[in-house]
C-alpha cells in the first residue's frame, strides 16, 4: 500500500536569514520524515542492522560506503598489483563523492544540518548554517551513524598517515593528505552548524520564557487584578440585589 505525504509531513528547515526576519516559509528546504502508521522514509534497510534500523537506511548506507570503499583501495591495492596513479585516481574520485554526498545529502536527512561556505566581494569567508526547527526529531540512531561516519575515517587516516611517513612512501601521502582534508572541511562544517542549530534552540526557548513571564507578571499585576475583582463582584453585586427583591 502506498501512502501520500502531503505539506504536514515534512520538516521545515530554518536559516539563519528566516530567524532574523521571522519568514518561516519560502525557501527553506523540506526533508522527508515518516507517514504515522505507513512506511518509513526510505526503501528498505542496506547492510547492518544499525543501516537497517535508521530512518533513512539508504542515506545511512552512502555515508559509510564511499568512505569505506576508498579506504579499502588504498590499502589492500598493493595485493592486486595496482600501480600509484591508478589509485590515487580512485581514491581521490570516491573521496569526492564521499564530500558531496556528506556535505549536501546526509547530513540533512540523518541530523537535520546542512552547511556551506562561500567568499565574499570582499575576499571574507561567509558560513551559512541551516537546521531542523526542532532538533529532538533526529533520531538517535541516525545521529550515531553520522557522527561515528564522520569521526572514526578520520582517526583511520591520521593512522595511516604515520604508517606512510614511518615506510618514507611519500608519494601515498598525497592520497592521505586529500582525504584528510575533505573529512576534516565536514567535521568543522557541521560541527559549527550543530553549534548554531543548539544556540537557535536555546534562543528560542528563552523567547517562550520570557513570554510566559511576562504574561504571569501581566496576569498578577494589581490593575488587572482590580479590573477582574470589579467585574466579577460587580456582578455578583447585581445578582444578590435581584435575589433580595
Amino acid at each position: 500500500m502506498q501512502f501520500e505525504k502531503d505539506e504536514d509531513d515534512e520538516l521545515e528547515f530554518l536559516n539563519d536569514n528566516d530567524m532574523s526576519t521571522g519568514d518561516m516559509g519560502g525557501g527553506a528546504f523540506v526533508a522527508p520524515v515518516d507517514v504515522p502508521g505507513g512506511l518509513p522514509a526510505d526503501d528498505a534497510g542496506l547492510g547492518p542492522g544499525f543501516i537497517r534500523q535508521s530512518r533513512h537506511p539508504s542515506a545511512a548506507f552512502f555515508h559509510l560506503f564511499f568512505k569505506s570503499l576508498a579506504l579499502l583501495v588504498y590499502m589492500f591495492s598493493g595485493l592486486f598489483g595496482f600501480d600509484f596513479i591508478f589509485v590515487c585516481v580512485i581514491c581521490i574520485l570516491l573521496l569526492a563523492f564521499d564530500f558531496w554526498t556528506v556535505k549536501n545529502v546526509t547530513g540533512r536527512l540523518l541530523v537535520g544540518l546542512r552547511w556551506w561556505n562561500y567568499v565574499k566581494e570582499d575576499g571574507t569567508n561567509e558560513w551559512v548554517f541551516e537546521s531542523l526547527e526542532n532538533m529532538s526529531e533526529v533520531n538517535a540512531n541516525d545521529s550515531r551513524v553520522f557522527w561515528m561516519g564522520l569521526y572514526v575515517p578520520v582517526a583511520i587516516w591520521t593512522g595511516l598517515l604515520v604508517i606512510d611517513t614511518l615506510k618514507l612512501q611519500f608519494q601515498w601521502l598525497i592520497v592521505v593528505f586529500i582525504a584528510l582534508s575533505m573529512h576534516v572541511a565536514n567535521i568543522i562544517g557541521y560541527t559549527k552548524c550543530s553549534s548554531d542549530a543548539k544556540a537557535k534552540m536555546k534562543n528560542m526557548m528563552d523567547q517562550g520564557t520570557a513570554g510566559f513571564s511576562a504574561m504571569k507578571m501581566f496576569a498578577g499585576s494589581s490593575a488587572v487584578q482590580s479590573a477582574f475583582s470589579g467585574l466579577f463582584g460587580g456582578n455578583s453585586s447585581s445578582q444578590t440585589q435581584s435575589v433580595v427583591v
